[in-house]
């Protein structure tokens, strides 16, 4: 029985009353594209910028570039092979955190997305293809070389797939669809990768982002608004819809929805003008802490802010490298009180 047993160290759950913020400071200057990926370890976290795959040491000392890329908009680390899973120009790669051992991912298609499963050596990847002259999406699952690869699900004609997540368990996978021309998620599905075995998670109406807790028992997304874009709501549910609340009273541009490695706490933004809030909230409790305010060095109040938490849950890295967008990327530490 022991042979089978698998014993990890997680970070204690916290509300935000028993921590407060140790300090913010903008650590990476030039203008990074993709949102960063932390190391599994917490040591580093690699980026894409000016034509580059870059990985920092925690924000100390210049970020060192590991290789060239074009337009690298999506970076996953795997928590178990330790590579990074980058998707550039519609090509996935997999590579070492040192430039070592870069190798493409043979797939049948554009690739949009590409996470690597929390527990395994896979990566879940969504693909564009040409059916009957029109795109249509799908959902893969393929080994870091595209050795083994296997169509996981295929979205209904006129529908993107976007928002790609595992489960903890690594068994299930988490999709919303949007239309085309507003890209705003309709329906949010849930898919096991072994066979078909598929169920819709209900939302409150559309979305403009949606992200599963790290434990799998709560969803939290971004409401679209009243005609499909712009100001809403940060609302958390249970994936069967139950318990649902809004974690914000008035509506707003929000954007970067980012939960605790513990899942007990929500990290958003939300942009004013050309000014940016960073928060983070109780993801049951209902208290929340401001943890920066500043002004934003792009003048387009739509812009979209990407936050990522540091896997022992006390640091953020927040900014505007929402992968349509670029800026410098800050960080910010936590304590206990």
């Amino acid at each position: 029985m022991l042979a089978g047993c698998e014993v990890r160290r997680a970070p204690a759950p916290e509300s935000t009353r028993q921590l407060r913020v140790a300090g913010v400071r903008r650590i990476i200057d030039q203008p990074a594209l993709s949102p960063p990926a932390w190391s599994p370890d917490g040591t580093r976290f690699a980026f894409s910028a000016d034509q580059g795959l870059y990985v920092s040491t925690s924000g100390s000392g210049a970020p060192r570039k590991i290789a060239a890329v074009r337009m690298a908009t999506s970076i996953s680390w795997s928590p178990t092979l330790d590579l990074l899973a980058v998707v550039d120009r519609g090509t996935a790669w997999t590579i070492r955190a040192n430039g070592s051992e870069r190798r493409r991912v043979d797939l049948p298609g554009f690739v949009t997305a590409a996470v690597w499963a929390p527990g395994g050596d896979r990566l879940a990847v969504a693909l564009r293809r040409t059916s009957g002259g029109a795109p249509a999406f799908e959902l893969w699952l393929t080994s870091r070389t595209g050795g083994f690869r296997r169509m996981v699900t295929r979205a209904p004609a006129g529908s993107v797939m976007r928002d790609v997540q595992w489960l903890p368990n690594s068994l299930y996978l988490l999709y919303g669809l949007a239309r085309p021309s507003d890209q705003v998620v309709r329906e949010v599905w849930q898919v096991r990768v072994a066979y078909p075995d598929r169920h819709q998670i209900p939302i409150a109406g559309a979305a403009t982002m949606v992200r599963l807790a790290p434990s799998g028992r709560a969803i939290a997304y971004v409401t679209a608004g009243e005609r499909g874009g712009g100001r809403g709501r940060v609302v958390v549910s249970r994936p069967d819809g139950s318990g649902r609340f809004a974690v914000t009273a008035e509506p707003g541009r929000y954007s970067g929805l980012a939960w605790s490695p513990q899942g007990d706490k929500l990290a958003f933004a939300e942009v004013r003008d050309a000014h940016a809030e960073i928060w983070v909230a109780d993801a049951e409790a209902g208290g929340r802490m401001q943890v920066h305010s500043y002004a934003m060095e792009f003048s387009d109040p739509r812009s979209v802010l990407s936050i990522v938490w540091s896997p022992d849950g006390r640091r953020l890295l927040f900014g505007t490298n929402s992968g349509t967008s670029h800026g410098p990327i800050w960080m910010a530490s936590f304590e206990r009180r």
